[in-house]
């Protein structure tokens, strides 16, 4: 505690040094002057609670040494003690009181008598400014109060009952302070039954001493709900209430939830279409790839195998783009992932190079693959996405060469702690870029000029979803481009060390090699016309008993007449789709036959829908008969399936 400040006034110095000895103690700080004016500058510029004064000095007296401190604001609270040898009449103590003392001390002074009085006085003074201190800090809670922004009110805690209220109700609900007095607050709710504050009131969850915070609506100016924040306090019997408002954040709030409504039905819509766009474009996409494969099967000359060969190529050029916006799409919404496996990225260079070399042939360019011999046989990475990457970048460089050559080169850079740093190229000597056609090439459906497309063809889609696939490998795809001298597109991966070969790819299988399932009956519900008439042929093939049918309601109807060993059902067909086939097929039928699913989609949202539906595989169109094969395969040797 700060210690206590006296004065000690005398004109004789002999007594000062007196009342010092006397007063000799460690909880007060003693000043001491025989000079009036001097005393005066004390008070004025220190805090000085007690002042022993002598009654008899030259100039002024201590009467009025008492009156001009009494006088003043500043030095008004001062306990004054006068000391004096003169006199202990009643008339002379009447004169010292009037002047603002309130005790005597006589001298010669008791040193008992002197420290009592004076321990008294202390406490009284440090009393004393204990309450000025708190009435000081009331009058400034009070003017916080009257003068907050929000509403402050006190309630009782049994009724919710308003005792007292801050003028800024009339601002925010348009409600005069006085006319809430005694009422409850509760009666101010739009909807006080199911409020949030009656249920703190009922509750009694505030006598725990925290802090609650709940929110309500108010009715406000014109009987229009407003949002208000109460934070509720329970003290001395009292609640404290300090309500705010919150209208602004709760409108930011349905602004907020009214915008991710808008925006989970544009993306349910994107889906929508994308699944709809997939199906209608994959439909007849299975039908032409798998008419190629029909007529590969069959004899054909060196013409006709070249025509095959073309059909075949441009198929995959067409699935290639379908896959490409379907890839982007799920990139930009989290739904993709680079799934790393054994690669080697010597087979997958020859791979791309073995693939495009009948299109650079066409055009008479030189395409190359170089790989530097330091390149490990087998690295952890995602090849299939590798692949898509660099098919991409060749694909774009012989189609914007004329003369010359294309390069795909393979470079071990260095070895780093995680593995090995191997960089990507593909150079060519084709038409290259300006500086300003460069910032345009990674933009979606982007070209570098606008005659680009017209002149070579194309969607502008490689370059997008090539970049964004090179990101999710925490890299990034850069160029150097000369106009009229050619490109290099390039990246760098860190890649580990997969300590396995890789073996080599199989060449596909004709369906017709295929092992058969002989005797195995399958229900096959397939609306498009030569969707079905290619797994007729693939299933008859392999000596499969079919029975197709060309929508679910068919299907429903042929499984209550006879059982199967499989069931093929294509997800979108009229009347009933497949999804809803196989619910019904498991809840009304109770039918364990495995049932695979054929979809014109490869979202994984409709994957799961077939799964939940009841299927137990699934098979995207376009698909080649080898996938088919191995999926009826696998489900045949499980038969009947717990479901």
């Amino acid at each position: 505690m700060e210690n206590t400040k006296i004065l000690l006034l005398d004109d004789r110095e002999e007594n000062l040094l007196s009342l010092k000895a006397i007063l000799n103690r460690g909880d007060i700080e003693i000043y001491a002057t025989t000079s009036p004016n001097e005393a005066l500058r004390i008070v004025w510029e220190n805090d000085i609670a007690v002042a022993l004064v002598d009654v008899q000095m030259p100039g002024m007296d201590g009467f009025e040494f008492a009156e001009t401190l009494l006088s003043n604001p500043k030095t008004k609270e001062i306990l004054i003690v006068f000391v004096t040898a003169i006199s202990k009449e009643t008339t002379y103590a009447v004169k010292g009181l009037k002047t603002g003392a309130i005790d005597y001390l006589y001298k010669p002074l008791d040193p008992y008598i002197t420290n009592a009085k004076v321990d008294s006085l202390i406490r009284l003074a440090r009393s004393q400014k204990e309450i000025r201190d708190k009435n000081k800090l009331l009058e400034n809670y009070a003017t916080i109060i009257l003068n907050s922004p929000d509403i402050i009110a006190t309630m009782e805690p049994e009724t919710g009952n308003i005792i007292s209220i801050n003028p800024s109700v009339e601002t925010i609900l348009g409600l005069s302070p006085s006319a809430l007095l005694g009422i409850t607050m509760l009666d101010l709710l739009v909807d006080p039954v199911n409020s949030s504050l009656r249920e703190v009131l009922v509750k009694r969850t505030y006598i725990g001493g925290d802090t609650i915070v709940v929110e309500d609506q108010f009715y406000g100016r014109l009987r229009q709900p407003v949002w208000l924040e109460l934070r509720i306090m329970y003290k001395n019997r009292l609640l404290f209430v300090n309500l705010h408002d919150v209208e602004k954040r709760k409108a930011h709030e349905r602004a907020l939830i009214y915008a991710q409504n808008q925006a989970e039905k544009a993306r349910k819509v994107k889906e929508a279409f994308l699944a709809n766009m997939s199906h209608e474009i994959r439909t007849p996409l299975n039908g032409i790839i798998g008419l190629g494969n029909i007529l590969a099967a069959t004899e054909l000359d060196l013409a006709q195998q070249d025509l095959i060969s073309m059909l075949r190529q441009s198929s995959g050029s067409l699935l290639n783009i379908l896959n490409d916006i379907l890839d982007i799409s799920k990139i930009d919404e989290g739904k993709f992932s680079i799934i790393p496996t054994s690669t080697d990225l010597r087979l997958l260079g020859k791979g791309i190079i073995d693939l495009m070399k009948f299109k650079a042939e066409e055009k008479k360019l030189d395409l190359q693959l170089v790989v530097d011999q330091s390149v490990p046989e087998s690295v952890k990475a995602d090849g299939m996405r590798i692949n898509q990457i660099l098919l991409n970048l060749v694909g774009n460089a012989l189609k914007f060469t004329q003369t010359g050559r294309v390069l795909l080169k393979i470079e071990h850079l260095s070895e780093v702690s995680s593995g090995h740093k191997v960089k990507f190229s593909v150079d060519d000597s084709g038409i290259g870029m300006s500086e300003e056609h460069i910032s345009n090439i990674f933009s979606e459906y982007g070209q570098a000029s606008e005659n680009t497309s017209h002149q070579y063809g194309g969607t502008g889609l490689g370059l997008t979803i090539s970049q964004k696939l090179v990101r999710l490998m925490g890299s990034e795809l850069e160029v150097n481009s000369k106009f009229n001298e050619g490109s290099q597109f390039f990246f760098t991966l860190v890649l580990p060390d997969a300590h396995e070969k890789v073996g080599e790819v199989k060449p596909p299988v004709s369906f017709q090699d295929l092992p058969p399932f002989e005797g195995k009956k399958v229900l096959v519900a397939e609306d498009n016309p030569i969707n079905a008439l290619l797994l007729r042929k693939y299933l008859k093939t392999w000596q499969m008993d079919t029975t197709m049918v060309v929508n679910g309601r068919e299907a429903v109807d042929a499984l209550k007449e006879q059982n199967y060993d499989l069931i093929i059902l294509d997800t979108r067909m009229p009347e009933m789709d497949g999804f809803q086939t196989a619910r019904f097929a498991r809840k009304q039928l109770h039918v364990k036959t495995p049932i695979l699913s054929l979809s014109a989609t490869v979202l994984p949202e409709e994957i799961d829908q077939a799964i939940q539906a009841g299927m137990n595989d699934t098979l995207s169109k376009p698909f080649e008969p080898e996938k088919l094969h191995i999926k009826i395969g696998l489900l045949l040797s499980r038969g009947v399936t717990n479901l």
